[in-house]
């Protein structure tokens, strides 16, 4: 009997076999048709009737592999493949995680170490803050370094310092702490998302998948950061959550030796002379981004306590906006800049980074005031906290599975717009939500739609952010992304904080403990409003599907034979590639 590997190899040779014939019959036919009516180009047509007479008489592994595709290449098999996926969600998951702990211990760590509200805000805003300001430099390090060690290195130092956290005595140590974390979780995205894009290079159902569940990373980790880290405060204390945090990245790190495949962007060669790369790196473009971006939110965040109008806090916003703009005209001249200029003259790059900005911005806050909500208002537990917001983890799940399956079927323009209307409808239910609302009819389905707009939104743009920079740069990409998306966070915390803070003392705010929270939570329907009316200037169709009237439509599993049996085709596709090339070398 013939061992595993080799049976596997049998039906995968066969499988090929059967679509290649395929490819040739239809071929021959669109060939005919075309001779007939004059014209040049090769339409490969799929039918569901053919894809189902295809299938007939396949094994189920071979069926797999024709609507799927093939495996990418760097991994060993199909478990290294899928543990790699789970970890690269997990990483993306690593900040807003971090956020989710935060949301959940804001009494409890109030209590213990005397915090005051803008010092609470500072604990995922930190984290934030630093992941934001070194993303650049740490995604073009990890095209330069190694994506492989790099990820390592940043989730083992992440289980590290999160056990310091856990034995912080006082504010400001807890504060320096996380913000090392936030650098920490910067090294980690990078690197995931490069390989993630160098090794799913062709689309496929298979890549959707994959890219489903990393893009799940964002909202998940926000939602079973409360749930998890709420059930250890309960059964033990605020502490408890961070050494369980320890714990689980610990072992992540362990097992990130063997599921994350070595795909650089480099070839083999020694560390000394890998080092030599760092002379193209951008360090003027980092101080700026790490001085610019740290200051003008330091001062965004500083405001609400020690008033708009306080020296230090109009000079952090001015010379980190002057530091900001710098970086913008530096970028333009450098030759190898952190933030390619060109990407922004995408002009679908630009809406979509603008409208997941915004989304994310109503997303963020939302969740992090209506956990707070529940504690000061309602008076429950964080366990019955993260009971309450258990739909939340549900409804992504759910959500990423019907991201994965429609992102090549509907067009994403108007996913895009369902996202940003489910941002919407989410803010006004937060806003209209009282001390005594009923938590059925306002606050799950708020949850819900919130969790929507986050899930569909992010599979969407991280598709196309993944397309707009060549393979070397994948990291980058990945990176720039990222960026966007830690900033927010900082942004919106300390615009809500601001507004927070100016009800609460105010006559009507005492008056009426409610009022601070809706006030917040109609400030989050404007962004997502606004995130709504730029969404329909999107023109994206459908994505991770090879474009129709192209060979491609096969698929990935078919290409191999269709090389064999279309020369001449195959031939125009080089081409093609060839002139794409030259194009990205002149940009």
């Amino acid at each position: 009997m013939a061992s595993l590997p080799e049976q596997v190899l049998d039906i995968t040779d066969m499988s090929l076999q059967q679509q290649a014939r395929k490819v040739g019959e239809e071929t021959d036919t669109t060939s005919r048709t075309s001779s007939t009516k004059g014209t040049a180009p090769i339409i490969v047509n799929h039918s569901s009737d053919g894809d189902a007479a295809a299938e007939l008489g396949m094994s189920p592994l071979e069926k797999i592999k024709t609507r799927f595709g093939d495996r990418p290449e760097c991994f060993k098999n199909t478990l290294q493949e899928v543990s790699f996926v789970f970890q690269a969600t997990v990483a993306t998951a690593t900040t807003s995680f971090l956020s989710g702990v935060a949301l959940i211990i804001t009494v409890p760590v109030s209590k213990d170490l005397g915090m005051t509200q803008g010092q609470i805000s500072w604990i995922s805003a930190s984290t934030s803050l630093v992941a934001g300001a070194t993303q650049l430099a740490l995604g073009q390090l990890a095209d330069l370094l190694g994506r492989k060690a790099m990820f390592i290195t940043g989730m083992g130092s992440f289980s590290a310092f999160v056990l310091l956290v856990a034995f912080s005595q006082n504010p400001f140590w807890m504060l320096i702490v996380c913000g090392i974390l936030g650098l920490c979780s910067a090294m980690v995205v990078p690197p995931a998302i490069g390989i993630l894009g160098a090794a799913y290079t062709a689309p496929s159902k298979r890549k959707n998948m994959a890219f489903s569940a990393f893009s799940s990373g964002n909202p998940l980790g926000f939602v079973f950061g409360t749930i998890l880290c709420g059930i250890a405060t309960q059964l033990s204390s605020w502490r408890a959550a961070f050494i369980l945090l320890c714990i689980i990245w610990a072992v992540f790190t362990v097992f990130a030796f063997w599921a994350v495949p070595n795909v650089e962007n480099f070839e083999r060669a020694p560390l000394r002379e890998r080092l030599g790369t760092l002379k193209s790196f951008d360090y003027v473009g980092t101080i700026l981004t790490i001085f610019g971006t740290g200051m003008f939110t330091a001062g965004l965040t500083l405001a609400p306590e020690d008033s708009w109008s306080s020296a230090h806090v109009i000079a952090l916003l001015v010379v980190g906006l002057a530091l900001l703009a710098f970086f913008v005209y530096w970028e333009k001249v450098f030759p190898t800049p952190l933030m390619p200029p060109h990407i922004w003259k995408d002009r679908n790059f630009s809406l979509i980074i603008i409208v997941v900005l915004l989304g994310t911005m109503s997303f963020t806050a939302t969740g992090f005031w209506i956990a707070f909500y529940m504690q000061q208002i309602q008076m429950l537990s964080t366990l019955m906290v993260a009971v309450h917001l258990l739909p939340m983890a549900i409804a992504g799940l759910l959500w990423n599975i019907v991201a994965g399956r429609i992102l090549h079927r509907v067009n994403n323009t108007a996913i895009m717009v369902f996202g940003a209307a489910c941002y919407v409808a989410a803010g006004l239910l937060f806003s209209f939500t009282g001390p005594e609302s009923n938590y059925w009819a306002f606050i799950f389905p708020a949850l819900v739609l919130n969790v929507a707009g986050a899930d569909l939104q992010y599979n969407v743009a991280n598709m196309y952010v993944m397309q707009s920079l060549p393979r070397h740069q994948q990291s980058l990409a990945g990176g720039i992304f990222n960026v966007v998306i830690r900033l927010s966070n900082t942004v919106v915390m300390g615009v809500t904080t601001a507004v927070f803070s100016s009800i609460e003392m105010t006559p009507a705010g005492i008056a009426d403990p409610m009022l601070k929270y809706t006030r917040t939570f109609q400030v989050c329907v404007a962004f997502s409003g606004a995130s709504l009316l730029f969404a329909p200037f999107i023109r994206l169709g459908t994505q991770g599907n090879a474009p129709k009237g192209d060979a491609q439509e096969v698929g990935q599993s078919e290409k191999p034979a269709a090389e064999e049996l279309h020369a001449g085709e195959i031939d125009r596709e080089e081409q093609v590639s060839r002139k794409s090339a030259s194009k990205d070398d002149t940009i």
